[in-house]
């Protein structure tokens, strides 16, 4: 068989032999513990020890600064797609835009206690926020400070882990999933051989979830 035509069956290949394609399906098979999916959610994010404060549009700036006043914020980084403008907050840390690459960055993150990052969705039934890096937020703004405040918009909570998915595909334009995501469930924690539990290690100590 020549070359030729062995290029030929593997670029007709598909013709001859077409791929089944399925219909995603998913059952959730977890009992909801609340009636709302907002209470849902809190229930579950707060037994992942993050704290949940029920805010609104309004109310937005003032509850942000209260937080950031009760974490003892006193250098703040912020993403770059923050539904308010930062320089308004009064809580008086200094607020420092993520806007440069980690590179010209690096020495100036590290001495960094608490980040402000907005979430896409929140998983209800898991108490879980997802995230997308992206140029406007990057990855390292939620890993990489002690305290964490997310930002979460109330109506863009989904019922379940597949929802959440879909909402994150929802973010790229060819609707696949973004090369690197986040689902956070409160703060990092682990535990070592005694099975004590560390808070911390890979992430914020303390995370504050804000949904307005």
């Amino acid at each position: 068989m020549s070359k030729t035509d062995i290029l030929d069956r593997v670029r007709f290949a598909l013709d001859q032999n077409p791929l089944p394609s399925f219909a995603p399906h998913y059952k959730n098979i977890l009992k909801p513990q609340c009636a709302d999916i907002v209470d849902e959610y809190k229930h579950f994010q707060s037994l992942n020890r993050a704290q949940v404060i029920e805010s609104c549009p309004s109310d937005l700036l003032k509850d942000v600064s209260s937080v950031l006043a009760d974490m003892g914020a006193l250098k703040v980084l912020h993403t770059l797609d923050i539904p308010f403008d930062v320089s308004l907050l009064t809580d008086g840390s200094s607020k420092i835009a993520y806007d440069r690459d980690v590179k010209e960055m690096r020495s100036e993150l590290f001495g960094i206690d608490t980040s402000i990052v907005k979430g896409v969705c929140g998983v209800a039934n898991l108490g879980i926020t997802g995230i997308v890096s992206s140029p406007l937020s990057p990855r390292l703004a939620s890993l990489i400070t002690l305290n964490c405040v997310i930002l979460l918009d109330k109506t863009k909570i989904v019922p379940d882990l597949f929802a959440g998915i879909s909402a994150l595909k929802a973010q790229s334009k060819a609707g696949v999933l973004p090369t690197n995501l986040l689902f956070i469930a409160g703060p990092s924690r682990t535990a070592d051989i005694e099975l004590q539990t560390v808070f911390g290690v890979h992430g914020p100590q303390n995370v504050a979830v804000i949904l307005y």
